[in-house]
């Protein structure tokens, strides 16, 4: 079997994590190759699985990204997870329509591009007194940020400008991210892995570690596993791997991502029992 890792200009190459799953497969006779998403050059007709990895710039290049996937659809490529999964991922007003199935997320706005919305406005008519804005094609925190009641009228103009170049999506800050930190359970082939927990750095509200965040495995309860195991459940497609990033408060999970385009995996926090489990769901969707 021939499968390709799919990655972006600005990494130079594969993550770490990737690294280590590239290993392990390879020492079971599954080649492994490094593509670049956007290289004209690539014959992507020759590996039998395209699997994105770390195509982390695909959100400023959303055009180009998505003709990129139709041709990849118009070639018969098996890509995982699948271009549908990943277009209705792409935009994070996939959450409000996970919400309206049941599943808890925090309190959230959505705002069309072009409307005429005021953060101010939102704020106090959800009675919030801090918010996180974030745009709702985004990845690893890309423009994203947080403002107060008191400091919301100073930031109407930088709403007002992302409003311009898109949808945006307005939550209530949840301070259990700053509290508790923020968890991230790994599925692959919808089994559960492993879980992480990632914490921000103190003034910080962001987890990710080009932020200076930082993540640890952790062990969760069955009650936990299963909730978000009937989440992963819920996506009707195959799924090569899932991450889903949430925190518990008053002992409920509240999705804040599901992850299915290009997630870190923290591969090199389980070591062989996450590879074993990607191995094994690389075998099932593609041999």
């Amino acid at each position: 079997m021939n499968i390709c890792f799919v990655t972006c200009k600005k990494l130079k190459g594969l993550a770490a994590d990737d690294e280590i799953l590239v290993n392990y497969l390879r020492d079971r006779s599954i080649g492994v190759t490094a593509e670049v998403w956007d290289d004209d050059q690539v014959d992507w007709t020759k590996y039998d699985a395209i699997v994105l990895r770390s195509t982390w710039d695909y959100h400023v290049k959303i055009e180009q990204f998505n003709i990129w996937l139709d041709r990849l659809t118009a070639l018969n490529c098996l890509v995982l997870n699948p271009v549908s999964v990943i277009k209705n991922n792409q935009h994070k007003k996939y959450l409000f329509d996970l919400a309206e199935k049941g599943v808890l997320i925090p309190p959230s706005y959505f705002a069309e591009q072009g409307g005429t919305d005021r953060i101010s406005e939102i704020m106090r008519n959800n009675s919030w007194d801090r918010i996180v804005v974030k745009p709702a094609v985004s990845g690893g925190a890309y423009n994203t940020w947080t403002t107060t009641a008191a400091a919301v009228y100073a930031d109407e103009q930088r709403f007002m400008e992302m409003l311009h170049e898109g949808d945006v999506i307005v939550q209530q800050f949840m301070d259990g991210v700053i509290n508790h930190g923020e968890l991230s359970l790994m599925f692959f082939n919808k089994r559960f892995s492993h879980a992480i927990l990632k914490n921000a750095k103190s003034g910080d509200f962001r987890v990710q570690q080009e932020f200076g965040g930082t993540s640890v495995q952790v062990t969760l309860s069955a009650e936990v596993i299963a909730d978000v195991q009937k989440l992963v459940d819920s996506i009707d497609e195959t799924l090569l791997f899932a991450r889903v990033d949430g925190i518990l408060t008053a002992g409920n999970f509240y999705l804040m991502e599901l992850e299915l385009i290009e997630p870190a995996l923290f591969i090199g926090t389980s070591g062989d029992h996450a590879c074993a489990l990607f191995y094994n769901a690389i075998m099932e969707l593609v041999a």
